[in-house]
């Protein structure tokens, strides 16, 4: 089942789970003690603030926890995940999907001045714990995430971090504004095939490309190598074999909980469209605990 986060969360308080089912129409009776006692249970569960919910309190069964997908640079849930099956997959096996779009892309478009990992952290407070999965751009903001509010999260899949966006600054601004300003021209591009293999995907979402530049050009958090030592979610980090950005070592040794597969001879853009990292995320995330 998929799941639209908006219609959810005005139906419930922030931070409250949905029930499992409505029975009748009729408001249950409360007993003045029960209300008495009320402030004390919220105390209890929102302990640590609004935005780290007490697991216990939540979804603690593998059925239960919903899986946050976000797309990579260009996309967005419906041409990333939805168009390649992953969505139709998770759901096939029980599982409830929440999309989240990176700022500037798809539903989040006019999220542009936002950083991605708090449109995670959004979703994950609400339904906590969770799992996710991410691609590329939003595979970092998933573990930027995942190190500032460990609790939330149980299992993560990222898919193309590469050691190299880590440690050589390639998610800064002044990296990004080649690409910037190529997506803000009016004139597409001769002799830079990152720009035209990126527009096309910015086309086949159906997304704006100033709004994706907007997002490039933005302030962001990035997640260091000691924030990923923080991260407490069972960790399956996937690279490609020809990726033109590198592979995951780093990455997937700093992680306190996690496990490497590489998809050989997948470059960047080809490692979340292949058969193999659909079923080797897939069976990751829906294995039991």
């Amino acid at each position: 089942m998929y799941v639209d986060s908006q219609a959810l969360s005005d139906r419930r308080p922030q931070g409250a789970e949905a029930p499992d089912e409505y029975i009748g129409e009729e408001r249950p009776v409360v007993s003045v003690a029960a209300l008495r006692l009320f402030p004390a249970f919220l105390s209890s569960v929102f302990a640590k603030g609004a935005t780290t919910l007490n697991a216990s309190s939540s979804h603690n069964t593998l059925q239960e926890r919903p899986v946050i997908l976000i797309n990579g640079m260009g996309s967005n849930f419906d041409a990333q995940w939805r168009r390649h099956g992953w969505v139709a997959k998770l759901e096939a096996a029980g599982r409830t999907v929440i999309g989240v779009d990176l700022p500037g892309h798809g539903a989040s478009k006019d999220a542009v001045g936002r950083d991605a990992a708090d449109l995670i952290l959004d979703e994950a407070a609400k339904h906590a714990p969770v799992d996710g999965i991410g691609f590329s751009a939003g595979a970092w903001a998933l573990l930027l995430a995942a190190s500032e509010q460990p609790a939330l999260f149980a299992r993560i899949a990222v898919l193309a971090a590469a050691d190299l966006v880590l440690t050589g600054g390639l998610h800064s601004e002044a990296m990004n504004q080649p690409l910037i300003s190529a997506l803000r021209s009016p004139a597409e591009p001769t002799d830079n095939p990152m720009v035209t293999l990126l527009r096309t995907v910015i086309a086949e979402a159906g997304n704006d490309p100033d709004a994706v530049a907007g997002y490039l050009a933005s302030s962001k958090r990035f997640v260091t190598v000691e924030g990923l030592g923080s991260i407490k979610a069972t960790a399956l980090v996937i690279d490609g074999g020809a990726d033109e950005t590198g592979q995951s070592e780093l990455v997937s040794r700093t992680i306190p909980h996690a496990e490497r597969t590489t998809i050989e001879g997948a470059n960047h853009f080809e490692i979340p469209n292949t058969a193999h990292c659909l079923d080797v995320a897939v069976s990751f995330i829906n294995k039991a605990d």
